[in-house]
């Protein structure tokens, strides 16, 4: 049994094929959490949960590229006309996020986040607007007590190098006393940030990044495994050996082998132990 933490499942890259995808998934094993990024994705999330119940496990949340207007990714969602080379920014509307994250369904808010990635050309204006819509979905998760999955990308703001995890660590460390727990999802930043969102209870989850090259290693191997956590965020960020392939959730299965080898520890440890990670954070309905 092994468990994909963030699978895009239920984006338009699957559209024709999600009915094998999850079923190998199925046979391997796996089980999915399925993150979303736009209201619209987010309610299809709830409809693959229904549809793939007890495979699927939808998240509904608004993601940071989504506040301002942004390229059109056809991989995440079908569109035409004016909306076919760039997206409107979205409004976040609590009452409406709230009855979605109400949902029995529903095991988590996200992905939500910052995000300075430099092609953004991330204002300050734009800046502090990702960091409202951050903060409604944290007090959203907190009022619905539910887990968040946390977006975070360093880049640029005002054309100047800006950290995103400082940022979001010093945002986090408001909302934990009132309960706020969750992952930091693909795991992005240094081995100091990373005992910050360990010590302020929040766990580090990894994709197959880390399958091309050593640079989260010694994060990995520092980490206690009861701290970690696996997935894909298929479609996006293939493991080595299938990397230039469509990314799919039986391939967290080199996520596993891959932190068993930093840890000199078993496949079937980590796999267990990463398991019992995601159904205690999220409350997952799995055997």
């Amino acid at each position: 049994m092994l468990v994909d933490l963030h699978a895009h499942i239920h984006f338009n890259i699957f559209k024709d094929d999600a009915d094998e995808v999850i079923r190998r998934a199925q046979e391997a094993g796996v089980f999915m959490v399925a993150p979303s990024t736009k209201l619209a994705i987010s309610r299809r999330a709830i409809e693959f949960g229904e549809k793939y119940r007890g495979l699927v496990f939808p998240a509904i949340g608004l993601h940071p590229i989504h506040t301002k207007p942004t390229i059109f990714d056809p991989d995440e969602e079908e569109a035409g006309g004016d909306h076919a080379s760039r997206t409107s920014n979205e409004t976040f509307e609590m009452n409406e996020w709230l009855l979605l994250a109400k949902h029995p369904l529903v095991v988590a808010i996200g992905e939500t986040g910052l995000d300075y990635v430099k092609r953004l050309e991330i204002t300050e204006d734009d800046r502090k607007h990702q960091e409202n819509i951050l903060r409604q979905q944290l007090e959203l998760a907190l009022e619905v007590t539910k887990p968040v999955i946390l977006h975070c990308r360093d880049g640029q703001v005002d054309g100047l190098k800006r950290n995103a995890h400082q940022d979001m660590l010093a945002i986090l460390k408001e909302y934990v006393p009132r309960g706020l727990r969750g992952v930091s999802h693909c795991f992005s930043g240094n081995k100091a940030q990373a005992q910050e969102y360990m010590q302020l209870g929040f766990g580090l989850s990894f994709t197959g990044m880390i399958t091309y090259n050593g640079a989260w290693d010694r994060i990995i191997k520092d980490a206690p495994l009861y701290k970690l956590f696996t997935e894909t965020d298929s479609p996006y960020l293939t493991p080595v050996p299938h990397r230039d392939e469509r990314n799919e959730p039986v391939n967290v299965k080199y996520v596993v082998e891959h932190i068993a080898g930093v840890k000199n520890t078993s496949f079937e440890e980590v796999a267990e132990q990463t398991v019992l990670n995601a159904k205690k954070m999220f409350n997952l309905p799995i055997q």
